[in-house]
Parts: structure tokens; C-alpha cells; sequence
């Protein structure tokens, strides 16, 4: 586990940072690195979800917009992150079954960039 004092501010997305985050770098690859932008807010907005790379166990939380002040910059908002490396990243160190397994690769691939299907639900030209 990474060691709480290590400001990862210097670096502008997971990949920037894959030195410092071997467990993750060794679940996603470079690509999907790249696709973690690490979250910069001072707090966090609320009902937007987020993950702590610090406590992946956690997985996916929804913010009030009433927590403390955020000093350790170690999240992953997921407005800010393609719906697929957000897929993945969700799925890291929680246990899941198969069909939720199934569940999140069908939803990361219909909102997947270039997609057949748009957000809202309409087939595209």
C-alpha cells in the first residue's frame, strides 16, 4: 500500500503516478492508467461519485458535498474518467460475482467511446 505522506498532486493522472501506485499499475494497464485522472478539487461536489486510491476496499462512494476539506488528493472523480478504465477501477480488490462482473462490462461497453449507442439511448447515424 502506498504510504499516506506521498502527495501525489505532481502528477496529473494514475499513469503519472504508476511508481508510486504498483498495485494498481500491476491491476490496469498503461492505457487505462492514462485514463485516471486524479482528482484535484479541494472538496469533494456532491452526489458525484468517487474513488479513494488509497482505500480501493472502499470502492465507490457518492459525496455529500459535507466532507472535510480533502488533503491527500488520491481520488478518482468519475465524471472525469472514461466509463470503461472506470469499470475496471471500481472492480479493484472487491469482491464481485459473475453477473455483476457481466453487469459492469455491458454498461462499460455501451458508454464506451464510439459506442453504437448513445448515453440517452438513441442508436447513432
Amino acid at each position: 500500500m502506498r504510504d499516506r505522506n506521498d502527495d501525489l498532486r505532481d502528477c496529473l493522472t494514475a499513469y503519472d503516478c504508476r511508481d508510486r501506485l504498483p498495485e494498481l499499475s500491476s491491476w490496469m494497464d498503461d492505457d487505462q492508467l492514462k485514463q485516471l485522472t486524479l482528482w484535484r478539487g479541494g472538496r469533494f461536489a456532491p452526489e458525484e461519485e468517487y474513488f479513494d486510491l488509497d482505500h480501493p476496499e472502499r470502492g465507490p462512494f457518492v459525496a455529500t458535498g459535507d466532507e472535510r476539506p480533502i488533503v491527500d488528493h488520491t481520488y478518482v472523480a468519475r465524471g472525469e474518467v472514461t466509463e470503461p478504465a472506470w469499470a475496471l477501477l471500481a472492480t479493484w480488490r472487491q469482491p464481485i460475482s459473475e453477473d455483476q462482473g457481466a453487469a459492469i462490462q455491458a454498461q462499460a461497453r455501451q458508454f464506451a467511446p464510439g459506442s453504437p449507442q448513445g448515453g440517452a439511448g438513441e442508436a447513432r447515424p
